[in-house]
């Protein structure tokens, strides 16, 4: 599966991008905890930051990732809850209904509004039609995998009259097979859910791979290996990421987003 590519702006903060949706002229991009001049570009929901990141600072932020992605844009996130539902992404919705709402993807299209989710372990997808310009965003954890909430944002993209076979998918950094450890219950739930092929039963406890399962969702749900880009990168383990496990929870944001209005320049 080919690597996500780095992508440093002026000011030193790295992005990073992926080949295929590049290629088919989506505009998006996955953030790091790498921002301006190296210091921690922590992109939590204004006041829900764990950091102390200042509010003016998180405000610039935000709208040096966002209009990285494309120029004047907002970026719409939802509450993110660990379940299965999709917030609707078009001009009948504004900004802050779709940041009310509970929801783990965004997708659909709008004219200024960047579908976005948040991470620090687990897995962001960025999926795209480049023919109707329609996209989804997907913020995957375990429970999330298990209720399949890729399949769920590629079928709500598919309701549009897009093909799955026609959707291409970036699959973002999140924590590595190494480095997730789970319950026996946990590696129950993935088994009973159809991936028992994810699944390390090592000793003294097993692992999940969340990048792999998030893989066999978005093949499962139509879409081919060859569009899905994004090699694993684990973020418990590269320190240009924030990692909820590494961090004892006390830790940053990451940002994906993706727009699919119109092709960029």
């Amino acid at each position: 599966m080919p690597p996500l590519r780095p992508h440093e702006l002026s000011d030193g903060t790295l992005l990073l991008r992926s080949s295929l949706l590049d290629d088919a002229g989506v505009a998006h991009a996955f953030s790091t905890a790498v921002g301006p001049g190296g210091r921690p570009f922590d992109l939590s929901r204004p006041g829900a930051g764990l950091l102390g990141t200042e509010p003016d600072r998180l405000a610039r932020d935000l709208r040096t990732f966002a209009d990285s992605i494309t120029p004047g844009c907002t970026i719409a996130a939802p509450r993110q809850v660990h379940g299965a539902a999709v917030a609707p992404l078009d001009e009948t919705r504004d900004r802050d209904d779709i940041e009310d709402t509970e929801a783990d993807a965004v997708a659909g299209r709008h004219p200024t509004r960047l579908a976005g989710v948040r991470t620090a372990d687990c897995v962001p997808i960025l999926i795209a039609c480049p023919r109707h310009r329609t996209v989804a965003a997907v913020h995957a954890g375990w429970r999330g995998l298990v209720a399949d909430i890729p399949g769920i944002a590629v079928r709500h993209l598919t309701t549009g009259g897009s093909s799955a076979s026609e959707l291409v998918a970036a699959i973002g950094p999140a924590i590595g097979l190494d480095a997730f450890e789970v319950g026996p219950e946990v590696a129950d739930a993935c088994a009973e859910s159809g991936l028992a092929e994810t699944i390390d039963l090592r000793s003294p406890k097993p692992h999940i791979d969340l990048h792999a399962a998030a893989r066999r969702r978005l093949i499962d749900a139509g879409i081919g290996s060859a569009s899905i880009d994004g090699a694993p990168i684990c973020t418990a383990t590269d320190p240009r990421f924030f990692s909820h496990r590494r961090d004892h929870g006390r830790t940053g944001r990451h940002l994906s987003a993706i727009h699919g209005w119109h092709r960029p320049a």
